[in-house]
This record gives C-alpha cells, structure tokens and sequence, in this order.
C-alpha cells in the first residue's frame, strides 16, 4: 500500500515535471551521460534563466548546484564557488537543512580547491549544523572537527608568515595537519554519499564520475593526496553496481577503502616523508591545476597580494581579519568574534575600520552617532561604547589593546597586523585594471575574479542608511559590476558562453536596469541558437527599464537586438 508521504512526494515529482526550464535540466543531465560538459552549462543557464523567471526557486539552486560542480570539474574553482554560494542563498529561504547542509559541504570543498582553508571551515561549521538538523550529520562531529583543522592549517601559515618558525618546521606541521584533514575527509564524504542522498528522481548533485578529470600530471611521478582524495571520491560516488579501477599512486583499486588504508599507511611515516612525498608530487602538477587540501598563494591568510606583508613578530602582535562585504565578520586569528558588548560597538568598529588611516576626533564621532543628543550626554555615550569595544576584544585577545585614545582622538592600535577584505578587493580592482591598459589579458581576468569572490555583498551592509558607509558603497560596487562586465565580455569573445551568462546574470542581481548586462546575455543566447531566451531577455531588460527608471532602451541597445535577432533567425 502506498503511502500519504510517497503518494504526495510523487505527485510533486509530477508536477515537477509539468513545470518549465525542467525539460532543458534533464537534458543536461542527460548530456552529462554523455560527457558532453559544454553543452550541459548551456542546459544549465538556459533552465536557470527559465527558473528565475517563472520564480521557480526549487528548480533555480538545483540547476546553480549542477553548475557549480560542472565548473568545479572543470578547473574554475572561482565560477563554482560563486554558483555554489548563489544556491545556498536560495537554499536558506527553505525549511531544509539537509539540503542546506549538503551545500555548505560544497561550499567547503570548493574553497579547499582554492585553498582557502578559513571559509572551508566556516562552511564545515554551517554543515555540522544543518545536517545535525537534518539528523544525518557524520557521527562525532566530524564536520566540525575537520573545521579545526581547517583553523589549525591557517594559525600555522600565519606563524609562518610571521617568521616565528621556520620555514621547513612550519611546512612539516602542516602537512601532518593536512593528512588528518584528508582522512577527515574521505570518512565524511563517505558518509554523506550513503546517507545524506537527496531526491533520486531530480538529481542534484552530478555524478562526480561524470565530470572532466582533473588535468594531467607532467610526468609519471606519484600524485599527490589532492588525487588521491580525487580518485577516492569518484570511485565513492561511482553508479551503484558500477565497477571500474581507480588507479592511485602505484596501486590499482576496485575499493576505495584501500585508498584510505594507503593513507593511513602514509600517516604513520616520519613529518619529513609526508613533506617530501607532497612536494614532490605537487611540483609536477600544471599550474592550473586546482587542489583541494594544497595551500596556494592565492589563500587570504598567505598571501601578499591578499594579506599585509609580515613584518617583524614583535610589532605586530596579533592579527585580525575583517570582512566588511555583506554582514560584518572579525576573526582574530581564525576566532570568530561573535559576542559584542553594548548596542553601538558593531557600529563604532566598523566606522574606525573604515576611517582607520587617521584618528577620529571623539567629537566627530559623539555627534556621528548620538546627532540628537546633548553634547555631555553623546560623550558619555561614545565612552560607554568604546568600553563595550574594549570588552568585547579583551574576551578574545586578552591585554592587547585594540582601540586608542590619543590627543582627543580614537583609532585602532597600529599594533594589529591586519587583512580587511575591501582593501584586498580594491588591490584586485587596481591589477585588473593595471594589467588591462597593458594588454595582459589573462592577468586581469584573473585579478577581476579574485575580486568578484571577495565581494560577498554591499561594503557595509548593516550600515546601509549611514552617508559614511553610501560613498565607498556605491564605489565598491561600481567596480565589483565593472569587473563582472569585463569578465562576461572576455568569455563571450571566447565562446564561454555559460560563464558569460553566469557573470551577466551577477551583474543583474545587482542593477536589473544594467544595459552591459542585458546585452551580453542577448548575445550569449543567440549565439548558442537559443532565440527564444534571447528575445525574453530583452523583454525582462524593457520590462527593467520602463518599470524602475521610466525609459527605454538605448538605441545602441535596439540596433544591437535587431542585428543578434536577425543573425539567429
């Protein structure tokens, strides 16, 4: 006898079906079968596009998951973080933590692929959550616990960095952190393959069998543990019943338990085994290659491009890291700072770390945030929030001082080695556009994408109605759409059309009036053959326009449309 809960589960599957951009998702899934990757992003963008339009949020993340891991097989960790994190926004808006969960377990991986060993862990932490919700979380905090060691691989390169130990000591403490972590992550990917399946008739996450492999070594040498875990994980999430070998290091497998029997093999070798095994793995890799336990120079917390450069140990006696993107994030050495004193020390931090190039004169700032108050009464105010700061540091650094009082004047001790991500983006911004005029394109696509994945939201969003906050807002954001505009036109000129209409459609969640944007989906869409999208991208650009800004389009932008429609017809 069939079940209510079966019975309406199968009849929302139906109904699923009947729903558009659906058609277009099972065929990608079906070209998947067939490996034809290119063709399966076009599905993709096209079932996205259908999705957003008919505000169908369940189809939209799942076609945004599908992409993410197709441009995570191919090499572009950066386009499948960004996917990633646009479907897990979606995701939140749900009552679903497993799925929720399962995104974040992404999220954290992708990141690894870049190396980016902080957000891995917050990502990991998100997981343990949502999936304890969802009561299918690995046992023992497991998620968790391979977020401390995300945490224990960034404190040792900050160490590092800082010149406190040397070089060779701090990579072989490391490397023993990392082939903890590659245990940690085989049992919990092990786990969730078996009990964390989602819907089996609307697939959602891809077959990581079906995707590109990752790109060849140069020579025979052996692989490194970033292959290794690669060749677990296909095998691991191979088709029930399917039975392939796996070649790993000089072994040969048909279960990828023996993969992790070799590592746990490997662990018990000597610190200076595993460095060595490691690098010279991993000096046989191309340069594109992306990894997923391998530290990279392009990590926040190892970077000089990213990170101030380290300077002596002694001046600079602490570090904090500050996202100002989106909802404000402190951590001072991988410590999340979540417990503020008072009800204006989030504010007052974040208004010194903005202005923090010289001191504020505590008058400014009394009549900044008490402006309706008396004179005495706003002083006494801003005392009472610069002690709730001092607290609110002092449970997570002790004596070290944090915020200033000189001449009159507050500001954050010179002291603090310091990483705040706007200042990192308007580096990136700086290269791309440096490395443009010159004529290095390769260069500046690069510096824009490190830009795009630093913006995580407006530059002080919970400062949105404070006219100190609006200037650099409307700045950052200027240039975060510029380097998506430049970025979208680069890949449409390569024929990238997938990541074209992936940057387009940022650029629209930002400014759905954005005539660059529109145009370039247009053209990505005609030039694939898809006139009907193309057309009813235009009309959603009309519709934009006429709605939010009472004009219509450019004549730029209507002879454009009429040559691309003619062109496609």
């Amino acid at each position: 006898m069939t079940s209510p809960n079966h019975a309406a589960s199968r009849r929302s599957r139906q109904t699923r079906r009947d729903r558009p951009g659906w058609q277009a998702y099972r065929q990608a899934l079906d070209l998947l079968q067939q490996r034809e990757w290119d063709g399966a992003l076009s599905l993709l963008a096209e079932a996205e596009v259908t999705f957003r339009t008919t505000d169908d949020t369940d189809g939209q993340w799942r076609a945004l998951a599908a992409q993410a891991e197709l441009h995570l097989g191919q090499g572009h960790a950066h386009l499948a973080m960004a996917r990633a994190l646009a479907a897990l926004v979606i995701v939140e808006q749900f009552d679903d933590p497993r799925a929720c969960g399962l995104l974040a377990w992404r999220v954290a991986l992708i990141a690894l692929h870049q190396g980016d060993y902080r957000t891995a862990g917050a990502y990991l932490q998100r997981a343990q959550l949502c999936l304890d919700m969802a009561d299918v979380a690995p046992p023992g905090g497991l998620l968790a616990a391979t977020a401390q060691l995300c945490a224990e691989v960034v404190r040792w390169q900050q160490v590092m960095q800082q010149g406190r130990i040397g070089r060779s000591e701090g990579e072989a403490a490391i490397n023993e952190v990392r082939t903890e972590l590659m245990r940690h992550l085989i049992a919990i990917n092990r786990h969730i393959a078996t009990h964390g399946q989602t819907d089996p008739d609307v697939q959602t996450w891809i077959n990581v069998e079906l995707l590109p492999p990752p790109p060849p070594m140069l020579t025979d040498r052996s692989p490194s543990l970033v292959q290794r875990f690669l060749a677990w994980w296909r095998a691991a999430l191979a088709p029930p019943g399917a039975h392939r070998r796996t070649a790993v290091g000089n072994l040969s497998i048909d279960d990828p338990i023996i993969v992790e029997d070799h590592l746990s093999g490997e662990r018990m070798a000597s610190s200076a085994d595993v460095r060595d095994d490691l690098s010279a793995a991993e000096a046989t890799l191309p340069d594109e290659t992306i990894t997923v336990v391998e530290a990279t120079a392009e990590a926040p917390a190892a970077t000089s491009s990213d990170m101030p450069a380290a300077t002596d140990a002694a001046s600079h006696t602490t570090e904090l890291t500050v996202y100002t993107f989106g909802t404000l994030r402190v951590y001072r050495n991988d410590v999340l700072v979540d417990q503020w004193e008072g009800v204006r020390s989030r504010s007052l931090f974040r208004f010194l770390i903005a202005h923090r190039q010289a001191p504020i004169a505590k008058e400014r700032l009394a009549t900044l945030f008490w402006p309706d108050s008396e004179p005495e009464l706003a002083r006494r105010s801003l005392h009472q929030a610069v002690y709730c700061l001092r607290q609110t540091f002092k449970r997570v650094m002790g004596d070290i001082p944090v915020v200033l009082f000189v001449n009159d004047c507050y500001l954050l001790s010179p002291d603090l080695l310091l990483w705040v991500d706007s200042d990192a983006f308007e580096e990136a911004i700086a290269t791309a556009r440096s490395a443009w005029s010159c004529g290095d394109i390769e260069r500046a696509i690069q510096a824009y994408g490190r830009a795009i994945d630093l913006y995580q939201g407006d530059y002080m969003a919970e400062e949105r109605y404070e006219d100190w906050a609006e200037e650099r807002r409307i700045v950052f954001q200027s240039a975060y759409l510029e380097a998506l505009h430049q970025l979208a036109r680069a890949y449409q000129e390569r024929k990238d059309y997938p990541t074209a209409i992936m940057l387009s459609q940022r650029a629209l969640a930002v400014d759905t009036c954005d005539e660059d944007a529109h145009r370039v989906l247009i053209g990505c869409y005609a030039a694939q053959g898809l006139r009907r999208l193309a057309i009813r991208q235009y009309q959603v650009c009309v519709t934009a326009l006429r709605s939010q800004l009472g004009l219509s389009p450019s004549d730029d932008l209507e002879a454009f449309v009429q040559r691309v429609l003619e062109g496609a017809a």
